[in-house]
């Protein structure tokens, strides 16, 4: 049978793009080749962002995100789709000749433009089928089904699931569909979900992802062409808020160190790639076998020549000096550490693994190897509070790391997602769902709150940014940093109430880049940011932007006297 593989574009404020490459979906292709069917991929993701109306369902978020802002401190500049558009995704699914399409769906919230791509296909010829799969369809394949334009839905891994369907299609054995785990489809209309039950142990059975489907002109990062790599899945954790126990199981299973590097060297010899970004669940859970893989790569591609990152994050639980000294050597520059908060109270909420060891341990034995970090702080979470959530950024503002703050956005089938539901606090439509529309608020926090906290972030970064380049002093509290940008901006005539909305700058900060010490003026005399807008003549002026006082207040009342770190070491 042909068969193309989809994944859809995405609509968004924001797209990480060097985590977009369907790695999955190259998994399933080469297991779907073995079996002697011929297939595609067809990645609508690549290709440059293009503006869109902001939806009528996130019509809320205009106040938080003025698009005019030209400002160090801007969070987004517009709504855009991400990707091919609507008329050329058709033209490919149709000149594709398939008889089965298999969409991927892997987040809830934009489960909507995979379920348009299904309507497309049907809509060209109602008798192609659809199969969807992806980490939304193991979360919520009922509600999946739900749609008549999806056929069947799979659950977990899809190497042995989707081929087992195709077998029972090409026969035409339905009956064959009740014997398949973690199948889902429909009997006289009504949808039968077969429970999930198997995960595959032997990932070393599995064919090396069919990469030679990809146009590799379209995966490059800020330097080099990069790939995804896995070398192994499941997670024992299942961390309240987390849903990948429910796609990849909660059994941690591992490939072979020959496979990884033999796939690891087909990449470099065959597509000239350097940098690998490991996708695990939990790289580090098995500490031991993390250190053998880091010396076999440094024996196999010699000392940092390659560039390895972890961006899925990496819990800092599991690392010791030995293994960051390793990572080091075999080609991490950054490790992305998931820290979540400071309040030891949530984290046994949340059902997060208990630490043997500080944060600020670990913090000293990265820097000991000489890496960077980027700390991940979850914000928005039901049982948080507002001080919970200025405590966790001031203690990572007094660290050499870089923020790295992740809004909570609900995930259907995990028991924070329950917990919303119960309590009434789940917004109406997954549309709402994403972290880029805050979607949770509480009594103890509303959708201002952590705006304002996250673009507190974007502020204490920007500034470790200043001492990293050696332009503000290493350490300086926000007291002494007042005084500072007092300094900088004396004789312009800032006296209270002045350069506000609409006002022009002086002509020596007529650049974006050169007027931030009047914003950080502005925001410690006001407890408020404050932006940057061009006119059409060119000239650049003020404008506020609303924010949470009382988490400012808040801020300074506990971070005003605490030192500033920079964010990497070296």
């Amino acid at each position: 049978m042909k068969i193309l593989l989809i994944q859809p574009p995405i609509q968004d404020f924001y797209q990480t793009s060097i985590r977009t490459q369907p790695i999955g979906l190259a998994y399933l292709a080469a297991s779907l080749r073995s079996q002697g069917h011929e297939v595609e991929i067809l990645d609508c993701q690549t290709g440059k962002g293009r503006s869109i109306p902001v939806p009528d369902e996130l019509s809320y978020l205009h106040e938080f995100y003025p698009f005019t802002d030209r400002s160090p401190f801007k969070l987004y500049g517009g709504y855009y789709h991400f990707g091919m558009g609507w008329d050329e995704i058709r033209q490919r699914i149709d000149a594709s000749k398939a008889e089965v399409f298999g969409i991927s769906s892997s987040f809830t919230p934009y489960h909507q433009e995979a379920l348009e791509i299904s309507r497309i296909v049907k809509q060209g010829d109602s008798q192609r089928i659809v199969v969807m799969g992806g980490a939304h369809v193991s979360c919520d394949p009922e509600g999946v089904l739900e749609n008549p334009s999806v056929d069947y839905a799979v659950l977990g891994e899809g190497e042995l699931r989707f081929p087992a369907l195709l077998e029972a299609l090409k026969t035409q054995k339905r009956e064959v569909l009740g014997e398949i785990d973690g199948l889902g489809y429909r009997v006289n209309g009504r949808v039968t979900i077969n429970a999930l039950r198997h995960f595959i142990h032997d990932l070393d059975a599995l064919a090396p992802p069919a990469r030679d489907l990809f146009d590799w002109r379209r995966y490059r990062g800020p330097k080099q062409t990069y790939t995804m790599i896995i070398t192994s899945r499941g997670c024992p954790h299942q961390c309240a808020y987390c849903s990948s126990h429910l796609h990849m199981g909660a059994a941690f299973r591992v490939r072979s160190p020959e496979k990884i590097l033999k796939e690891m060297a087909d990449c470099h010899d065959r597509y000239g790639i350097h940098h690998f970004d490991l996708e695990d669940d939990n790289f580090t859970f098995d500490q031991e076998r993390a250190k053998e893989l880091m010396k076999r790569i440094i024996e196999t591609f010699g000392e940092r020549r390659l560039e390895l990152t972890a961006m899925n994050g990496i819990s800092f639980a599991s690392l010791d000096g030995e293994l960051l000294e390793l990572m080091r050597r075999a080609g991490f520059h950054t490790v992305n550490l998931s820290f979540v908060s400071t309040a030891t109270s949530l984290k046994k909420q949340m059902g997060r693994p208990t630490a043997d060891i500080d944060f600020g341990e670990t913090l000293k034995k990265v820097e000991q190897a000489g890496l960077r970090t980027i700390a991940y702080a979850i914000f928005g979470m039901p049982g948080q509070t507002i001080g919970d959530m200025v405590d966790t950024t001031i203690y990572l503002m007094k660290r050499k790391v870089l923020l790295g703050p992740s809004i909570y956005y609900p995930t259907p089938g995990t028991p924070l997602f329950e917990r919303c539901k119960a309590e009434g606090i789940l917004p109406p439509t997954p549309l709402q769902w994403r972290s880029s529309a805050f979607p949770i608020e509480t009594r103890e926090f509303d959708r201002l709150d952590l705006v304002t906290l996250f673009r507190l972030t974007r502020v204490i970064n920007f500034v470790k940014g200043k001492i990293n380049h050696e332009e503000i002093e290493e350490g300086i509290t926000w007291k002494d940093l007042f005084q500072v940008v007092t300094e900088k901006t004396r004789g312009l005539g800032l006296g209270e109430g002045q350069y506000r909305m609409g006002k022009d700058l002086n002509p020596s900060y007529q650049n974006e880049k050169a007027a931030w010490p009047i914003l950080l003026l502005l925001f410690f005399r006001e407890r408020s940011f404050f932006g940057l807008v061009r006119d059409h003549g060119g000239r650049i002026s003020i404008m506020r932007i609303k924010s949470a006082k009382r988490v400012l207040d808040r801020f300074f009342e506990r971070a005003w006297s605490e030192p500033i770190v920079l964010s990497q070491t070296g």
